[in-house]
Order: structure tokens, then C-alpha cells, then sequence
């Protein structure tokens, strides 16, 4: 199973629970989505599973990028993969959803696009806002991220080699695919600067997004927040995969 298959098999199950298993309709958002590979595959499975709801529901895959020329290609797949009625391509950028209303998605995904995020816990409170609150640790998680990182210097000889490979063999090959050396050299060392898995997860579940703030015998402040419920290791430790559920956290001060 590919990197891109797994994320999309966390978020809908393996059985398409995600769709299966609602009584209403299915939208599910996919950012950094490049040229479609990750929302095309989630309309895929919503055009598959969609159908056998215990009620009749309608889903919409929503990819965002902010690379117009992504998008494009993007938009020629869609239109091949015959998925123009459930995936929908626009311009956007994770930092600022500010055409999507709160609570609103099911699920979203971001795959190789959080490292190049400037702002992470402004994209990871925008996602929160979006996300539909409840749903607790019921289900599916809500929100995947896949990521490269770099395995520890205490990974073993597996850890090494994963390690020459994001080095040496992602640069060299996408420098010669892309024809694009000084971009994927950017790639190496964007990698090397990204956060460890055990500080990526800290710092997923340190954001606290302000909702509101009410008055009742106190001060009630609520905070979006995440709850990393698994990290799945692929690639021998040079890929995860961050499985998070969004929750409300509420502040009283009398």
C-alpha cells in the first residue's frame, strides 16, 4: 500500500466507515493537495462507498493550494479519474480558510505541505475551526498530516539507510525527474529542519484556537485544541503519518 493509500485508509477506514457509517453528508477537505493525488483518492472512495450509507448521502472532496499551476494539472486528473462531481480544486491556503464555515468538515488531510508552513499552529487552528467538534475519539480520526522527518541517529541500520534516503535519493531523484536541483535541495533541508515526530505531536496538541469568551458567574474562555491519537512510522521511521481528533477545551474563571 502507497504512503497516499494509508493516509486515506486512516481517515475513511478500512471498510469506508466514514461513509458508510453517517446519516448526513460527507464533505472532507484536503490541503496542500499539489496536483489532486490525495483528493482524488478520497473521491474515489466517497464515490465507492458513499452508495452504501445506511442513508443516501452526498460527498465532496475540497482540495486547496495556493499554486495555481498545480492546480491545473490537478484539475486535468480530476476530470480523467471522471470525479468532477465529488472533487472541487480551488486556490487557498491552509493559514486562512476563510471561505469555510466553522464546523463544517468531517475530516481533513495535508499530505508533504505542513513543512513549508511558516505559521503551523495558525494552519492547525484554521483546520480546528473548520473540523466538526463531538465526535470524540469515536471513529476515525479527523485530521491526518503526513510528513517527512528525519530517523534519529539511535534508529539502527533501517534508520540509516532511511536517512541517506531523504538526503541523498529524494533530492537527486526529484532534482532529475522535476529538473528542478535548487527546489529539491530546499526539500533536504526543509526535511532536516522539520520538528522530530515526538515535537511535532507536542506541538499539534499544545495549540489552543480561541473560539469564545462568555460571561456566567465567571469568565468561560473555550479553546480548539487536538488530540494525537496515533503517529503511524512508514519508510523505516522517515515518514509519519499524525492521526488527531479536534475537541473543545473550557476555561472557567470565577
Amino acid at each position: 500500500m502507497g504512503w497516499r493509500h494509508r493516509l486515506v485508509a486512516e481517515v475513511v477506514g478500512s471498510n469506508g466507515e466514514l461513509f458508510t457509517k453517517s446519516q448526513e453528508d460527507v464533505k472532507l477537505l484536503d490541503l496542500a493537495t499539489g496536483t489532486a493525488d490525495v483528493a482524488i483518492l478520497l473521491g474515489k472512495a466517497a464515490a465507492k462507498y458513499s452508495s452504501s450509507a445506511s442513508t443516501t448521502i452526498n460527498s465532496a472532496v475540497l482540495g486547496l493550494d495556493p499554486s495555481q499551476n498545480m492546480l491545473n494539472v490537478g484539475k486535468t486528473k480530476v476530470q480523467e479519474s471522471d470525479l468532477d462531481n465529488i472533487v472541487t480544486l480551488e486556490l487557498g491556503d491552509a493559514r486562512e480558510l476563510n471561505a469555510l464555515q466553522d464546523d463544517t468538515i468531517d475530516a481533513a488531510t495535508m499530505s508533504f505541505g505542513i513543512r513549508n508552513v511558516p505559521e503551523k499552529e495558525q494552519a492547525l487552528c484554521e483546520i480546528n475551526r473548520v473540523l466538526k467538534k463531538g465526535r470524540g475519539d469515536k471513529g476515525s480520526p479527523q485530521l491526518a498530516i503526513m510528513e517527512f522527518s528525519e530517523p534519529g541517529d539511535d534508529s539502527g541500520v533501517m534508520g540509516s539507510m532511511a536517512r541517506a534516503f531523504i538526503r541523498h535519493v529524494i533530492p537527486s531523484m526529484g532534482a532529475l525527474l522535476s529538473g528542478a536541483p535548487r527546489e529539491y535541495m530546499h526539500l533536504q533541508k526543509s526535511i532536516q529542519e522539520f520538528p522530530s515526530p515526538p515535537e511535532f505531536v507536542k506541538l499539534i496538541e499544545g495549540v489552543k484556537c480561541p473560539i469564545k469568551s462568555t460571561e456566567d458567574d465567571g469568565e468561560v474562555q473555550i479553546f480548539g485544541r487536538f488530540r494525537v491519537k496515533e503517529v503511524v512510522n512508514l519508510n523505516f521511521g522517515s515518514v509519519q503519518i499524525y492521526l488527531a481528533t479536534p475537541y473543545l477545551n473550557k476555561y472557567v474563571t470565577e
